[in-house]
């Protein structure tokens, strides 16, 4: 049986706003833009300088800012972020890169600078560049109607060993409708370890739950305090 994880922190994207355990809670009206954000979203929301947010695509934009508001720098130590996995599923891929890249093949000019984000282990690269986490990557496509399999992977990975903290989730970021999805926008994120101090357990999502994704999304509420560095190895 593979035990519940410990969720360190945990932050969320959806089209109301930006919130996490680290504090933050903000709206996109408060951010004077839509989302996944502009150029300028990340300093408004953490005060970091983030020279390339602009021209990454929306999946990758999604994760960093829930990144962001779970603060990943915070609860993981460098040496520890060295270890870290990476587990996120989407539902939607790489839908409006897709889309925006068949539509330049009939332009004039290819949009050939967009196509590497046509494969959905982009986005994880992006973070993992970011919060410098040097684990195994995985990006895994699921169907709408049964998400959860991240997660699964994630426990997986933390029972066996293959990495002793994860950073696991759902990014599912589309622009307008297209091959029969819907348009989207959110994204959700937990960092997570076998054991130790954190903000709360989550057990190993049943085949059945309609959104295996909700006890994270609880946890996203703003908290008091800043968040703490994990002490364990």
């Amino acid at each position: 049986m593979i035990p519940a994880a410990t969720v360190l922190a945990c932050g969320m994207l959806d089209r109301g706003g930006i919130y996490g355990s680290n504090g933050t809670a903000v709206t996109w009206a408060e951010l004077e833009a839509d989302p996944p954000g502009t150029g300028r979203t990340v300093h408004k929301v953490s005060g970091k300088t983030d020279t390339t947010f602009r021209r990454i695509d929306y999946p990758s934009r999604a994760l960093v800012l829930a990144c962001e508001a779970a603060g990943i720098d915070a609860v993981l130590t460098e040496a520890q972020r060295q270890q870290t996995a990476i587990c996120v599923e989407t539902a939607l891929g790489s839908l409006t890169t897709d889309v925006d890249f068949q539509r330049s093949l009939s332009e004039d000019v290819v949009q050939a600078g967009i196509f590497p984000y046509s494969l959905t282990s982009t986005s994880l690269g992006e973070v993992a560049l970011r919060y410098k986490l040097r684990g195994p990557t995985v990006s895994i496509s699921v169907l709408d109607a049964s998400p959860g399999e991240g997660l699964r992977e994630a426990l997986r990975m933390l029972s066996t060993g293959d990495a002793p903290f994860v950073v696991t989730g759902r990014a599912d970021a589309a622009r307008e409708p297209a091959a029969g999805f819907e348009a989207a926008m959110s994204a959700v994120v937990a960092v997570l370890a076998p054991s130790g101090d954190g903000i709360g357990e989550l057990a190993w999502p049943s085949d059945d739950d309609p959104d295996p994704f909700a006890p994270i999304v609880r946890l996203c509420a703003p908290r008091q305090g800043p968040a703490r560095p994990h002490s364990g190895e």
